[in-house]
């Protein structure tokens, strides 16, 4: 599936969620973060929440188009999440790159990965590929691997689905989400952990909290 070699710069610190939607990647990033956060062992560890779309203006232009009646190119959709991505990681108020220089760990919800599948999809992979080539990978890369039907029925009661929530969306990338992250994993420049996102939210929450208690 990958192209290029994928030799970037690893961020000390970085932590990425990814799968499907509904995979459950927003409710353990979460956890996981509150877990680092509450200093049971003397730690001055600090953990920051994130995710992408990202809650600046470049993030919410993205939600209004996913989430409204106007349609843009796969392409234009790759780029604005390439364009939030690149604030995410150096805006002056609060970006990814300052906070771990301050010494804190980021929890993200979504990076490049996502950008990958989704957009990878439907414009050409190899640009895609290419657009996201520029940024640095994180250090570790947790994939929640959920069948379809499983994340399918966690989104049951949402009032609302996005484009990129469909069903016919979710098929077509379900299958290119476990091909990029196994290529990933064989390139060895991120330490990629993975799950069963069938399991019960408890479960995986224990198996998380388990092994970033020894990185951490």
């Amino acid at each position: 599936m990958l192209t290029l070699p994928w030799e970037n710069p690893v961020l000390p610190g970085f932590i990425v969620f990814e799968g499907l939607d509904g995979a459950g990647t927003t409710t353990q990033a979460r956890r996981l973060c509150d877990h680092l956060n509450k200093d049971t062992t003397g730690s001055t560890v600090k953990a920051n929440w994130t995710c992408e779309p990202t809650g600046l203006p470049t993030g919410k232009l993205i939600r209004s188009l996913l989430n409204g009646p106007d349609e843009v190119t796969p392409w234009t959709l790759a780029l604005l999440f390439a364009a939030d991505r690149n604030e995410h990681l150096a805006h002056p108020a609060g970006g990814i790159r300052d906070l771990l220089a301050a010494g804190k760990v980021v929890i993200s919800d979504r990076y490049l990965f996502s950008s990958l599948a989704y957009q990878g999809a439907y414009a050409p992979f190899v640009d895609v590929e290419s657009l996201n080539h520029q940024f640095p990978l994180p250090e570790h890369l947790v994939f929640i691997d959920t069948p379809r039907d499983t994340a399918k029925g966690r989104m049951r009661d949402r009032t609302a689905r996005d484009r990129l929530e469909q069903d016919d969306v979710q098929a077509r990338v379900e299958t290119m989400y476990r091909d990029i992250i196994a290529d990933f994993e064989r390139a060895g420049r991120v330490a990629v952990h993975r799950f069963d996102g069938s399991a019960s939210v408890e479960t995986i929450f224990g198996q998380i909290t388990e092994l970033f208690d020894r990185y951490i």
